[in-house]
């Protein structure tokens, strides 16, 4: 009878426990009678109630109404069998039946009615949870923002105290050099200087795009033709490390609206980052395709990989696990994407190496065209 109203996951025994407990209710109850110790014929009177009640619990209004009919039924059998007695007995046994039907009632609706408050509370507590996450997400972003700001405002600072003494030393150099015959010891040493000094001045101008990142000129642009040219660019890099670029590209890729140049140090400081990962060689895979409204790139290396404990840290300035570098490849890379209203993520993979995404919108012209298009081809 009951199997309707089961709530998911509830086993068929609680239906059969509370038709049998109602069972034996009645065989106590009648075999009392027979026997003629009222005390007993009492208490098993009140035991019907128990079912009802657990009845409400578990399977709500429609489970305690039924088993109050149920009882009340049987109790109904026992009185026409058993009570010949007085108007007022026979009165009082008819009211406990009908109080069986009181009791179904108003516990059936207080089941509905907790039920009801408990799905309350739990919707509220998942709101409350989302809440706190996006609390915690914003505070993050506030904690790193600031943090952005003050290093950017100190590495400015001190990056415009550098350069000209680089380009003095430098220039110092090659005015020495050209006095130094070829085969002279000492010309080594003046290579290491400029050599140095290039190195320097390749940090000083990460320093700059860090702590002064332009505002982008965005044009529309073709990702898969910016990573074509990236790739171009690094293959003599990656054939040093013995690494091969696999590039798989979507060719229905929509135009964006970037700043193409900004894009493409995006693309190069990840293909980079992706060649230092594999100090024994191996294989990079870059790949393009569309996610909805936006264009999704991503850089699949198969080296040494991200420790998990460290991952919330990639792309803090000045965080770097190697031995060379700044620590600013993926802080600017970050920088730029957000400034395209995109995002930059760390995707979890299964094996060796780490998977960066790049997520950018569609340029809004794009989507206007297409979808003339596809009007266009409705209407014929």
């Amino acid at each position: 009878m009951m199997s309707g109203k089961i709530r998911e996951g509830t086993p068929l025994v609680k239906p059969a426990l509370l038709f049998f407990s109602v069972v034996l209710i009645s065989i106590l109850h009648y075999k009392t009678t027979a026997g003629g110790d009222l005390l007993l014929h009492e208490i098993s009177q009140k035991l019907y109630y128990l079912p009802i009640v657990y009845a409400a619990y578990v399977f709500g209004l429609r489970g305690s109404l039924i088993l109050s009919l149920m009882s009340g039924g049987v109790y109904f059998l026992h009185i026409s069998g058993h009570w010949h007695g007085t108007q007022p007995e026979i009165l009082n046994q008819y009211a406990e039946v009908f109080m069986f039907q009181v009791v179904g009632l108003v516990t059936g609706l207080l089941a509905r009615a907790e039920k009801k408050q408990r799905v309350r509370f739990e919707k509220a507590s998942a709101k409350l949870a989302i809440a706190y996450e996006e609390l915690k997400s914003t505070v993050n972003l506030l904690i790193r923002a600031d943090r952005l700001k003050s290093v950017g405002e100190m590495a400015a600072a001190i990056v415009h105290e550098i350069r000209n003494p680089l380009g003095a030393i430098k220039g110092a150099a090659e005015i020495i050099e050209k006095d130094i015959p070829l085969e002279s010891p000492r010309r080594k040493f003046l290579v290491v200087i400029e050599k140095e000094v290039d190195r320097l001045n390749r940090l000083v101008l990460e320093f700059l795009n860090f702590a002064k990142p332009r505002q982008p000129h965005k044009a529309p642009a073709n990702l898969n033709s910016l990573i074509q040219s990236v790739v171009t660019l690094l293959a003599k890099e990656a054939a040093k490390k013995e690494v091969e670029l696999a590039v798989q590209l979507d060719e229905q890729l929509p135009t964006l609206w970037v700043d193409a140049d900004q894009i493409r140090q995006v693309l190069v400081n990840l293909i980079l980052n992706a060649i230092q990962a594999m100090p024994n060689g191996g294989k990079i895979e870059i790949k393009s395709f569309r996610l909805g409204e936006e264009v999704e790139l991503s850089v699949r290396d198969f080296g040494v990989g991200i420790d998990a404990t460290i991952k919330d840290k990639i792309f803090d300035p000045f965080f770097t696990t190697k031995s060379e570098g700044s620590g600013l490849g993926l802080s600017i890379a970050y920088q730029l994407v957000k400034q395209h209203q995109g995002e930059i993520s760390i995707a979890e993979i299964v094996g060796p190496g780490t998977l960066f995404l790049v997520r950018l919108p569609i340029a809004p012209q794009a989507v206007a065209s297409e979808l003339m298009r596809v009007e266009e081809s409705l209407s014929k």
